[in-house]
């Protein structure tokens, strides 16, 4: 696999969704490189700061990632010549940690007890002891490149709905760090003047849904790895979500499970969340076009594959205190 293969994923449409007339496609980003849409978060964002010269090869770069970002990361880096450092807190799945390893990428587990917060607070204390111009904090929650990276996927999106005679009017995507929603949401409102957004977030950790409905705000843990850090960031932008809903990461689970079984294709429980949605939608509506996106492989999943994380469980006991 190359850089270039990055992106120009399938839309395929969904063959067992039909119910009262709808039709359900999705963007199938779990097919880039290193299995996940994070591929195309950091080729963008890489490209980006090596045009602007902040970073060039031979720089190590760090970020923080529950694991998809992290691998997209060290795959890129080392095909650009970067050294890569990860901090992701611990408990994360086996698989994805190895795949990070794999690349040559470092790994600096933090402590669960401030699950992604305790990793962010711990790389930025790193860049501050190790100021150099050779080390470069990423950032993907705040990057603005983020977001800019799913224009292009948009863009392709739009192209591949074209070429199927589709006119789509709902667009559903689960919102981890706001940068995939908020691209192909833009886009995506700019095409179709009559589509309606719909961001997903864990019911466990809904920080934008909290607000909208003014409700007090606690951050949980959960099982949805990549969704529900407990903020609302940069790359989110509220005044793309028409709507926003909450959805059960044990039943992102279960669907998950259920959809591999039914559609053959490998999907992630984040993509379950998804499908929760799209699944509430065909029994309400008719005739609806209905556009989400698949974000990463059920592979990285198999030692999680009861979908439970007992050291947050543990985390919870113990401290006394909600995450």
């Amino acid at each position: 696999m190359e850089l270039k293969d990055i992106g120009n994923t399938p839309l395929v449409e969904l063959a067992t969704f039909f119910e009262n007339g709808n039709r359900i496609i999705s963007k199938c980003e779990f097919l880039n490189p290193s299995g996940s849409h994070k591929d195309r978060t950091y080729l963008n964002i890489v490209n980006r700061l090596e045009e602007a010269r902040i970073i060039a090869p031979g720089m190590t770069l760090i970020d923080c990632s529950t694991g998809n970002g992290g691998a997209a990361l060290a795959w890129i880096g080392r095909l650009k010549g970067y050294r890569i450092k990860i901090f992701m807190p611990e408990g994360m799945t086996q698989e994805r940690k190895a795949q990070i390893r794999l690349y040559g990428a470092e790994i600096v587990e933090t402590p669960k007890e401030l699950f992604l917060s305790g990793s962010v607070l711990q790389a930025k204390a790193y860049v501050s002891e190790n100021s150099s111009n050779d080390v470069y904090y990423v950032d993907q929650c705040n990057c603005l490149l983020n977001k800019d990276g799913w224009r292009i996927c948009g863009e392709e999106m739009v192209e591949q709905l074209r070429a199927q005679d589709v006119v789509p009017d709902f667009f559903v995507c689960a919102i981890g760090t706001g940068g995939t929603f908020s691209g192909i949401a833009e886009v995506m409102k700019r095409e179709y003047a009559k589509i309606k957004t719909i961001g997903l977030e864990v019911d466990r950790s809904a920080p934008l849904f909290s607000q909208r409905n003014n409700l007090p705000f606690n951050h949980h843990s959960h099982n949805l790895m990549g969704l529900g850090a407990g903020v609302i960031s940069a790359n989110t932008d509220p005044n793309l979500v028409d709507e926003i809903r909450v959805v059960d990461g044990t039943g992102a689970w279960s669907r998950m499970k259920h959809f591999i079984e039914s559609e053959k294709l490998p999907i992630g429980p984040t993509c379950g969340a998804n499908l929760l949605a799209c699944d509430e939608l065909v029994r309400t509506l008719k005739n609806k076009n209905i556009v989400t996106l698949f974000f990463d492989s059920a592979w990285k999943y198999e030692s999680r594959w009861d979908g439970l994380y007992p050291e947050y469980s543990e985390v919870n006991h113990v401290a006394g205190r909600d995450l």
